[in-house]
């Protein structure tokens, strides 16, 4: 064999191999025949941080939500405030959805995803969210079924582009904020007395056995007392310190329309109750009682009254905040600096006052019996009889009286003629020694021995009492002092 041949042989091998190479390696999890890839986002940021509209939809349930003044809405909801929690977790999935894998896929194909809004399954359509900005639809994304992992579980979900036919993508996302039904995205947490009520009066207008009732207090950190107690009636305490967070920290159930309301409504239990709170303001709630089908007794097919479980309320303000009133020229430095702090806190106040009254005012809110307290309550659960104060016990010891000196002690009789005797001493005489040399030491004297008389006694010559019988014992006299 010729080296020509030898090289053709060799040229010929070399282009066979890498032939065989290109047409034998696998297809890698990404291709350039989509148009984005691995590691891009799914939305463009600039899109996401712009957005002034999203539009799920799932089955034949839609959400709109909407940015009205700032504020995400939802229109189906008569555009009641959203969620922004909910609103906030939705766009941070679009912002964080990356692309895992592309696949490149024809039209025909996408039902292998369930990404075809065309399929006549509703269990096989895509979820389907729009994305809005400045008024106008921008991007839809079609989300499929999840993508099955090696093992249990999900390793994200398809998605299409409307504007992007080169084929599907994998994110790890799993789009679990999206919920299509308009009820689940509005905001269901009342902050309407958000000051503190000070003064609370229920009435019942059509009722006419309802004793109405108020409780009232001078500043939001004293209890509320109701009004007009008997001699023997004090507040109950226990139930009227549910009124302190009534409508302050409060959810409801449901947002309902004006024909739901009357269709629910029983208007004979409905009841007015009026709140002052502590910077001024006055708003006045409606609370009318769902209708409760009653239960029929078998027997004799008499029907039974039954509690309702659920209220429906309705929202108004009377009066918004009123300018404190300046404290007098005694007051402490704390009062002084409230009412400084109030009066720099009014704007704040009247803006947020202001903007419930757009929100809430006409709206109908579904809330349960628990959510509001004492509110539907009768006055005697709200009043205790009085305890009867007990006398107190006194540990003070009488006093006791301390006899004069010299009185014997209790139980010992002293004579009547007895007297007080005391024993007298009299002065002994002492001679003076003569002008002489010291004389030898004489004997020790005697002492007088002779007792002092008797107060009262009459002494004879010889010192004795009288009648006595007993003679004086007579003093020793006074030997001579030997020279």
């Amino acid at each position: 064999m010729s080296r020509i041949q030898l090289l053709i042989l060799w040229i010929l091998a070399l282009v066979a191999g890498t032939i065989f190479v290109k047409s034998g390696k696998p297809e890698s999890n990404t291709t350039s025949a989509t148009k984005l890839e691995v590691g891009d986002t799914l939305v463009a940021t600039s899109l996401v941080n712009t957005l002034d509209g999203l539009r799920i939809t799932s089955g034949e349930e839609t959400t709109t939500l909407k940015k009205i003044e700032d504020q995400w809405c939802v229109v189906e909801q008569d555009n009641f405030p959203a969620d922004i929690s909910q609103v906030s977790r939705l766009i941070n999935n679009l912002s964080d959805a990356k692309v895992a894998q592309g696949v490149s896929a024809q039209a025909e194909y996408y039902n292998r995803f369930d990404l075809d809004p065309t399929t006549s399954d509703d269990g096989e359509k895509p979820q389907t969210v729009v994305l809005t900005k400045d008024g106008q639809d921008d991007i839809t994304l079609f989300i499929g079924k999840n993508r099955e992992s090696g093992g249990r579980g999900s390793a994200g979900r398809f998605v299409r582009l409307s504007n992007d036919d080169s084929g599907v993508y994998v994110t790890p996302q799993s789009f679990s904020a999206l919920d299509a039904s308009s009820k689940n995205w509005i905001i269901k947490t009342l902050s309407l007395v958000a000051e503190g009520a000070i003064k609370v009066e229920v009435s019942a207008p059509q009722d006419a056995d309802f004793k109405a009732w108020s409780t009232s207090r001078k500043t939001t950190l004293d209890n509320l007392i109701v009004e007009g107690l008997g001699e023997q009636e004090e507040t109950n305490t226990a139930e009227t310190n549910s009124l302190k967070t009534v409508f302050t920290s409060s959810t409801f159930s449901e947002l309902l329309s004006a024909e739901q309301a009357k269709e629910k409504s029983a208007d004979k239990g409905a009841r007015e109750v009026k709140i002052t709170d502590s910077s001024g303001s006055v708003f006045l709630f409606t609370l009318t009682p769902e209708k409760v089908e009653a239960p029929t007794d078998s027997e004799d097919e008499k029907t039974t009254p039954a509690e309702p479980a659920n209220y429906i309320v309705s929202f108004k303000v009377v009066n918004g905040p009123t300018r404190p009133e300046p404290p007098a020229e005694d007051a402490s430095l704390e009062q002084k600096a409230e009412f400084e702090a109030r009066l720099e806190n009014m704007g704040d106040i009247k803006i947020s006052v202001e903007k419930n009254q757009k929100t809430y005012e006409g709206r109908f809110l579904l809330m349960s019996k628990a959510s509001l307290g004492s509110l539907v309550k009768e006055r005697s659960e709200l009043i205790k009889e009085k305890k009867k104060e007990t006398p107190k016990t006194s540990v003070t010891t009488p006093p006791v009286a301390v006899p004069p000196a010299g009185t014997p002690p209790e139980g010992i009789a002293r004579p009547q003629d007895s007297k007080r005797i005391e024993a007298v001493t009299p002065p002994i005489a002492v001679p003076q020694a003569p002008e002489t040399t010291a004389p030898e030491s004489p004997a020790p004297k005697k002492p007088n021995l002779t007792p002092p008389p008797l107060p009262g006694s009459e002494l004879n010559e010889n010192n004795s009492p009288e009648g006595s019988g007993k003679s004086e014992v007579e003093a020793p006299k006074e030997q001579p002092v030997s020279e």
